[in-house]
């Protein structure tokens, strides 16, 4: 193992806000800049970097089951064309999504949430994004809370979205699951405000770099919801992220960002 010695410390994602001395380090899509985004590769070598956690996508496919892909629409890190939700699961996990990474990956699947949930340590933190912005946007809450409900993975797994009607959902079914409500200004209405907190009642509310700001973060930790920044800056806005104590961030810089750990805690002080 990669600095196997490196072990995650934190084990749920309900720990009282602001409590932290660091936020949690997050890798966005697991370690992508060591393997290809949302693969199994990606996700260990997060873990054993020493990643608090990692984020990943879902996706429906058109047999109405999950995929870990980001990308609407294949082409970009999988062979093929088009929507993914126009391929069943099957078909999608035969196309090859490591190959156009490094020839070291060739060969390498598109995963399914259960193969993710078995592949990494129960108590690791595990973020899982629900991509549906129209088409099937209550039905992935209902597929993400059986995976969940198999593996019982309750404190561990923090499930979130743009789109506030798959949260809302998430609410209403199995409402032991944590949310987190993300937004940013660069999307469409509704998913670039958070007019829809109410509905969702999120555990956590995920604010891109453009939406975030010191007056909502308090506003969020007096209602006891946590805040886990995204999209950030790190050399710009290290000393902000300190100061501010937020709870989580993802990033896509893992080892730039576990490198200036020590520096960003000096700051927080």
């Amino acid at each position: 193992m990669e600095n196997g010695s490196r072990t995650a410390s934190i084990t749920r994602w309900d720990f009282s806000p602001g409590s932290l001395p660091f936020p949690l380090i997050i890798a966005h899509r697991g370690d992508a800049t060591s393997a290809p985004e949302n693969t199994i590769p990606a996700f260990k070598k997060a873990l054993n970097l020493g990643a608090d956690g990692i984020e990943l996508d879902v996706r429906l496919t058109k047999d109405r089951e999950l995929v870990v892909f980001h990308d609407r629409v294949l082409g970009r890190t999988a062979a093929g064309s088009g929507p993914v939700n126009h391929y069943t699961q099957d078909e999608l996990r035969n196309l090859d999504v490591g190959s156009w990474f490094g020839a070291e990956f060739q060969g390498e699947r598109v995963p399914t949430l259960d193969e993710v949930f078995e592949s990494l340590p129960g108590s690791y933190l595990i973020n899982v994004e629900m991509k549906a912005i129209m088409t099937g946007m209550r039905f992935i809450a209902h597929k993400v809370a059986e995976v969940v409900r198999r593996h019982a993975r309750w404190d561990a797994t923090l499930v979130a979205s743009f789109n506030p009607i798959s949260l809302w959902e998430l609410r209403k079914i199995e409402p032991r699951i944590l949310r987190g409500y993300i937004w940013s200004r660069r999307h469409p209405f509704p998913i670039r405000s958070r007019c829809f907190s109410p509905l969702v009642q999120a555990n956590w509310y995920d604010p891109a770099n453009d939406s975030y700001n010191n007056k909502l973060h308090r506003k969020f930790h007096s209602r006891g919801a946590r805040v886990l920044a995204w999209d950030v800056d790190f050399d710009q806005d290290l000393k902000r992220m300190a100061e501010a104590r937020l709870d989580g961030i993802v990033t896509d810089s893992l080892q730039n960002i576990l490198g200036r750990k020590e520096i960003l805690c000096g700051l927080s002080k």
